[in-house]
């Protein structure tokens, strides 16, 4: 369920608005699509990789000309030189085609055992690096003597034997000649071409650069890669290398491949995740490949020290997919993703914990997720065990550390979207939450921290944990009765004249501790004492809130809701509330939504502490006729002729109201009358709604009913007028 961190009013420092729903209105889910904005829109923008596959392509098509070249070559000096010319061939020229033939199978040796040793130096080092330089020099060796020798015989073209012998022996060994020269030509041309690009243009580099790579295992990677193009250019078709991408390759390698190739493939993904450029693309492709999630699940629970790095990567793809409800689904559809999940949280690194609650935050947004992560053994205490600021090897009166704080966040993230969670789920997890004995301590401790930077965050989160908690009736009990929460509340909801200036976090903070005070004191008669003896042993403060702009839908939710549930033995210290009436009557002429709806509730209950006569002399303060009062009761019953989302108890609390006037001051029920307020009524009993019967709410299920129904001040009120009318007979 979401809330909204502060309400709607007013106000010349902060503005605040009033339209978002609070615990105190019902609430439709609303499935907003996550949209992320992306850098880089243009879709027509190739890869960075593709440099690579593309240079892979022309190093392919050279090395496969040259090869087939070779191959005619041999074919041309077996079938027909050695095998027409054999007797008639110079002894020189045998041996020419011989080398030739000896150099051309030594190059195609080393090629093939290069690739395979550079790509091993992707991997090892030192030794497969000087084996893969080895096969390197002998290929060039190996060409230059090809070119040298093959110039040498066709510049000479001292073939030997008679005219008759030469006429077409001279044309073959001219042939086979250039073929060997074009071969070793084109091989050296591909060998420039790599080392222009990839040694002094350092194209590897760049591209690992721009692809974000830029530590050893990612250039290893980028390297890696392109070995892995140009192997697939030469063994297939010269098209396989050109259509790889980094995030397919990174794919492969995590599901298929050992555990060296496994890291370099969440090296790769972590990279291109945490791009602005790339994210989106990468995110995309990840998510719909269901063996590389799996995959990333299973790399959450490694336990093993050396998988150290793999498990932190895995967990950052992990986090951002998550932030995807699609892609949050199709996590936790794994089976066991919550465990995985949550043993992140059990591990001995900080980063580690912190990627876990992360994780955990981002799953909770999901109703579903919500219910697995309750039923996940143990999970909440874990959870509950991060929101501790003192936790630890820190002696509790040193400041905790950066990642303590961080830690706490985290976790009071998570905390809130599970003490939010509506319905029957959202029921048994706040009930089993409140039932862990160190849920509430935890949460004063971090309202008692008030120095260093992020506190008012922290507070905010706390309290709104708090307000969601105490919608369980014993939940709001043990919250009031925990030494110290209610006091801390009030310190923060009634800030001192001389306190720091106001900022917006410190406003939204104020806000959200008045909207928990007002839910500990809802139908809790011990609360409403601890309560009043917090703000001093009476009400004043509360009453000055009131022309406070930015708290004053707060303090008179909790002044209603005293004089509503306070005990006998407060009687007395309440009519001090009166003191507000002038204030409460303006703001019913003139304002609208929420904040008239709990001025009409509060007036309602200040008229139970009015002396006779009590209500015309604020009347006349507030400069407001009975008449001009009476229409706008009347005008409000019009104006809202069916029960309204926003503002669900307006209605009742102006009939609340309308009653009270009328038992306060008997010339009300003329004015009413002729004013139209039967008919009104009329009307609101024929629009009557369960939304109406209800103080709290969690989504859209109705909790804390009202001991009195509308319809049963409907009929008050109407029984009202009619005794009027009869003793005005």
């Amino acid at each position: 369920m979401d809330r909204r961190s502060s309400q709607a009013i007013r106000s010349v420092r902060v503005q605040i608005p009033d339209q978002l729903p609070t615990l105190f209105e019902p609430q439709k889910s609303v499935m907003t699509p996550h949209i992320r904005p992306s850098i880089d829109d243009d879709g027509d923008v190739a890869p960075p990789e593709r440099r690579l596959t593309e240079l892979a392509l022309q190093l392919a098509v050279l090395e496969k000309a040259a090869s087939r070249l070779g191959t005619l070559g041999f074919i041309w000096a077996t079938v027909v030189l050695l095998g027409g010319f054999a007797i008639t061939l110079g002894r020189t020229d045998f041996w020419c085609i011989t080398t030739l033939l000896l150099i051309e199978g030594a190059r195609i040796l080393g090629r093939s055992h290069e690739l395979e040793w550079q790509h091993e130096t992707t991997a090892r080092a030192p030794v497969s690096w000087a084996v893969g330089r080895v096969f390197y020099w002998l290929q060039l060796l190996s060409a230059s003597a090809c070119v040298a020798l093959s110039l040498v015989r066709l510049v000479h073209q001292h073939y030997g034997g008679s005219a008759e012998a030469r006429t077409n022996r001279r044309s073959a060994l001219d042939i086979f000649y250039g073929l060997a020269l074009a071969e070793a030509l084109l091989f050296l041309v591909e060998k420039a071409l790599w080392q222009w690009r990839v040694g002094h243009g350092r194209l590897l580099e760049r591209v690992a650069k721009d692809c974000h790579l830029t530590t050893a295992c990612g250039a290893v990677a980028v390297r890696r890669f392109f070995y892995d193009s140009y192997s697939r250019c030469l063994n297939g078709s010269i098209f396989d290398g050109r259509h790889m991408d980094l995030v397919s390759y990174a794919d492969d390698l995590l599901t298929a491949g050992s555990r060296d190739e496994q890291q370099l493939g969440a090296v790769i993904l972590v990279a291109l995740a945490e791009s602005d450029r790339f994210a989106d693309a990468t995110l995309r492709k990840i998510g719909t490949s269901a063996p590389t999630i799996e995959r990333l699940i299973e790399m959450l629970s490694w336990k093993n020290a050396s998988d150290k790095d793999v498990r932190r990567s895995a967990a950052v793809i992990v986090s951002m997919l998550t932030g995807r409800k699609l892609n949050a689904l199709r996590i936790t559809g794994i089976p066991g993703a919550i465990e995985s999940v949550a043993s992140l949280l059990y591990a001995d690194l900080d980063e580690l914990n912190l990627l876990g609650l992360s994780i955990l935050n981002k799953l909770a947004h999901d109703h579903d997720n919500c219910d697995k992560i309750g039923k996940t053994k143990g999970l909440l205490d874990k959870i509950i065990s991060y929101s501790s600021i003192a936790n630890g090897p820190t002696p509790a009166a040193a400041p905790p550390t950066e990642t303590r704080l961080k830690a706490v966040k985290q976790s009071l993230r998570v905390l809130k979207r599970l003490a939010s969670t509506t319905g029957t789920t959202g029921k048994l997890l706040r009930r089993e939450l409140s039932d862990i004995v160190f849920t509430v301590s935890n949460i004063r401790e971090v309202l008692q921290q008030h120095d260093g930077k992020g506190r008012s965050e922290l507070h905010q989160l706390a309290i709104e944990i708090l307000t969601n908690l105490a919608m369980d009736e014993e939940a709001r009990e043990m919250i009031g009765g925990t030494g110290g929460v209610v006091c801390e509340l009030v310190a923060m909801f009634l800030v001192a004249k001389e306190a720091e200036p106001a900022t917006q976090q410190g406003d939204a903070v104020r806000v959200e501790a008045g909207e928990a005070l007002a839910m500990l004191a809802l139908d809790s008669r011990r609360n409403c004492s601890v309560i009043i003896m917090a703000c001093g042993g009476g009400v004043e403060r509360l009453v000055e809130a009131l022309s406070d702009p930015v708290v004053i839908i707060s303090a008179a939710r909790i002044l209603r809701n005293l004089c509503t549930y306070a005990g006998d033995e407060w009687q007395l210290l309440l009519r001090g509330i009166t003191a507000g009436a002038t204030k409460v009557l303006r703001t019913i002429m003139v304002e609208k939504t929420k904040l008239l709806n709990i001025s009409l509730g509060l007036a309602a209950q200040m008229l139970r502490f009015m002396q006779p006569g009590e209500l015309r002399a604020s009347l006349a303060t507030a400069c407001v006729t009975d008449a001009a009062l009476a229409r706008t009761l009347v005008q409000i019953l019009r104006e809202y002729s069916r029960p309204s989302m926003v503002v669900p108890r307006i209605r009742l609390y102006t009939i609340e109201l309308a009653i009270g006037m009328m038992r306060a001051d008997a010339r009300f029920v003329p004015l009413f009358a002729e004013l139209g307020m039967e008919g009104e009524l009329r009307r609101v009993e024929g629009t009557t709604s369960e939304v109406e019967c209800f103080n709290v709410f969690s989504g859209s299920v109705g909790l804390s009913r009202r001991a009195v129904g509308i319809c049963s001040l409907v009929e008050s009120a109407l029984d009202l007028m009619a005794q009027g009318r009869g003793a005005d007979m």
